[in-house]
């Protein structure tokens, strides 16, 4: 019954986001549209997003046949290079706005966690591009990153940028500060770093357990009595991998704008996460970064936290920073699924058109994914894939749109269908040794 009201709330949602009025009211009110012509906003937003024939790989000719095949009418391909414009991206950027905006109607609590409400992971992609877009300079030539916010508990996306390649992560960090609250935790990679949005956390009253740069300095004592600088890369010389110290809340970095007391948790790396970290370091060397401060710590890794000793002890907090890795996941279907890094030379504005068409195939395809993971859970006491779940329902989604257009019980229909598939395919795969992420959290499942 629980399913079923999902089920309905989904294909409310899709059909009130997909529907055709919807969609040509966008259209109008974006100057997409002016009047008919061959190239309908519906048929356009289906060629940019749903069609599974990218627009950022095809050549124009290639997408003109596709689309009088698909509607039974020509267009040439320079009236379609036309229609990639600013207000076809501003379009697709409003379908986007509309979709995400509708996240909270079907997102459900995956299960309560005793400390957070909220799990919120931030990191970013980025990927070259092949000519100089004027809006998108590069640090090794032009480049996008797109900045994401992603809430595990509920499978949410609360955050999103596009941006330049080169723009500071910490730009990002800082456009999210203020909805921060109690209840949250925010699990943050070394981009991220920054002494004053940390201490800006910290006044929140949000948790938050982060990376910090190789070079950071900690120190014990006070103003008044002095202070006595502690090396953890020292201190665990003698230690076998995987132990830990927790030095306390101590003060972290230099001088009083660049520093804040936050509990410091240092561990010595096991030998395998020494090869991890020793190919990772080999890589950003390749792309010519310098890593002579990293290598000086390589055999450990520190973390900060403001969360107390009392509700976290220091062995359970690396395994809760580990979730960071789900973030990841998400990026890794962004390339290998829906191939969002795969653009040849086009003008910026069909660029733009295969970005944003791309997240809303993304974020449906999540929406769905995160219904399926609820699903097997609450149902099955399984624990979903993400990656297979995000596939099977990327795999859904032409259908689906054909049948937003034919009516609500068709749309129910092939959302059952993808909830059974999800069952048949979509199990996570329990590696020895390995902590999954219900392990983490203690979510019990066969």
């Amino acid at each position: 019954m629980v399913f079923e009201r999902q089920i309905k709330a989904m294909s409310q949602v899709i059909r009130q986001t997909f529907h055709p009025d919807f969609i040509q009211k966008t259209a109008y009110d974006t100057g997409f549209q002016k009047r008919k012509g061959k190239l309908t906003p519906e048929a356009f937003l289906v060629l940019c997003t749903f069609l599974q024939h990218s627009i950022s790989q095809k050549s124009l000719r290639n997408l003109s046949t596709k689309f009088s095949y698909e509607y039974l009418t020509t267009i040439t391909k320079q009236g379609l290079n036309q229609r990639f414009n600013t207000k076809a991206v501003s379009f697709l950027k409003q379908i986007y706005d509309r979709l995400a905006g509708q996240q909270g109607k079907v997102s459900t609590i995956l299960d309560h966690h005793s400390l957070f409400s909220r799990i919120r992971i931030m990191g970013a992609t980025s990927f070259r591009l092949p000519r100089n877009y004027e809006d998108y300079p590069g640090v090794q030539g032009p480049g996008v990153k797109v900045q994401l916010e992603y809430e595990y508990i509920k499978g949410e996306f609360l955050y999103h940028s596009i941006s330049r390649e080169s723009r500071s992560d910490k730009d990002a960090a800082r456009e999210v500060l203020g909805t921060h609250q109690p209840g949250d935790l925010l699990l943050r990679d070394l981009g991220y770093y920054s002494a004053s949005i940390i201490r800006e956390i910290f006044k929140s009253e949000a948790s938050l357990i982060t990376r910090v740069p190789s070079q950071t300095k900690f120190w014990l004592g006070s103003k008044k009595e002095g202070w006595t600088q502690v090396k953890p890369e020292e201190d665990l010389k003698g230690c076998d991998g995987g132990e830990t110290v927790d030095y306390g809340f101590i003060k972290v970095g230099g001088d009083s704008r660049n520093s804040f007391v936050a509990r410091v948790i240092a561990q010595k790396l096991t030998k395998e996460q020494r090869k991890r970290r020793d190919r990772a370091l080999q890589l950003k060397r390749q792309k010519g970064h310098q890593t002579l401060s990293a290598q000086e710590r390589n055999s450990i890794q520190i973390l900060v936290t403001n969360i107390t000793h009392e509700n976290l002890k220091a062995q359970d907090l690396y395994p809760l920073y580990s979730l960071r890795w789900q973030i990841e996941i998400l990026f890794k279907t962004w390339k290998s699924l829906f191939e969002i890094d795969e653009v040849q030379k086009m003008k910026q504005e069909r660029f733009e058109c295969h970005l944003y068409g791309t997240l809303i195939e993304i974020l449906l395809s999540s929406m769905l994914a995160f219904q399926c993971r609820l699903y097997l859970h609450k149902i099955h006491q399984a624990e979903a894939s993400e990656y297979k779940c995000i596939d099977t329902a990327r795999e859904s989604l032409p259908h689906l749109i054909t049948a937003a257009e034919t009516g609500v019980e068709n749309v129910r229909a092939m959302i059952r269908l993808v909830y059974e598939n999800a069952r048949i395919h979509g199990g996570k795969e329990h590696r020895k040794n390995h902590l999954s992420p219900f392990d983490i959290l203690g979510i019990a499942y066969k």
